[in-house]
């Protein structure tokens, strides 16, 4: 029994692994810029992690509560989880929160960062293997926002470099991995809605998805990508140093 399992830990370690480690960079991102920019408050970092703590706390909830089960039409996801992480990115942006931040951080560290999304995707390919979802939702299948993380790191490199074409392969990379992120949303909106279109008579992904550590997925990789990548975009509309 504890053989079989074993998998399903790994799984489980390795989401919490990945979510641990971008609690770390995002930290370490905030306390950098707090110290040379003052308009920062000096509790940013502590209000900064009780924030994430808080939405942690909400998608365990909402794991517990079974409100974003079945996965039926109109799908709650979107709507309980996906829509508030969006929110919060507009109301950010529109409010000027970033600005400290785009002062401070050099642009190739969030393009680097973006490389996260590799292992985004073995962690679906692992949700897959549990058969928890189809193989339509991997890299094996019509996935292909790994190339996103993959090409995050010579882009990032160009940056750092500050290559000729760095400007340029960083729009290109960014609208690239935008369309790839849509993607994947769609297949996963579609294979639930539309399964028909996939060839399934009913929905293939299993309610397991819609519980903690798989809900990381809607509910905190890909709203940080998505904040991430309006970061870049910021960054990319500055002018030349």
């Amino acid at each position: 029994m504890s053989h079989d399992k074993t998998p399903k830990v790994m799984l489980t370690f390795n989401f919490c692994l990945l979510y641990g480690a971008l609690f770390a960079v995002i930290g370490f991102a905030y306390a950098r810029v707090q110290k040379v920019n003052d308009q920062l408050p000096r509790t940013g970092l502590f209000m900064l992690y009780a924030g994430l703590l808080l939405w942690t706390i909400y998608l365990i909830v909402l794991d517990r509560s079974g409100v974003l089960r079945p996965l039926v039409n109109p799908p709650r996801i979107p709507v309980f989880v996906i829509l508030p992480a969006f929110v919060f990115i507009a109301w950010f942006y529109a409010a000027g929160k970033h600005r400290p931040f785009i002062q401070h951080i050099p642009i190739w560290q969030p393009v680097l960062i973006q490389s996260f999304r590799i292992g985004v995707e073995f962690l679906i390919l692992g949700i897959y293997l549990k058969g928890i979802g189809p193989v339509q939702a991997t890299f094996e299948g019509y996935n292909f926002d790994i190339a996103s993380g993959l090409l995050a790191i010579p882009v990032a490199w160009l940056l750092y470099r500050k290559a000729r074409i760095a400007r340029a392969a960083t729009w290109i990379w960014s609208i690239l991995s935008l369309l790839l992120l849509a993607n994947i949303i769609f297949i996963f909106n579609t294979l639930v809605l539309r399964p028909q279109m996939w060839g399934f008579t009913q929905n293939p992904i299993s309610a397991e998805f819609t519980q903690m550590p798989y809900l990381l997925i809607a509910g905190f990789y890909m709203p940080f990508a998505v904040f991430l990548h309006v970061f870049i975009f910021m960054q990319l509309r500055k002018p030349k140093d």
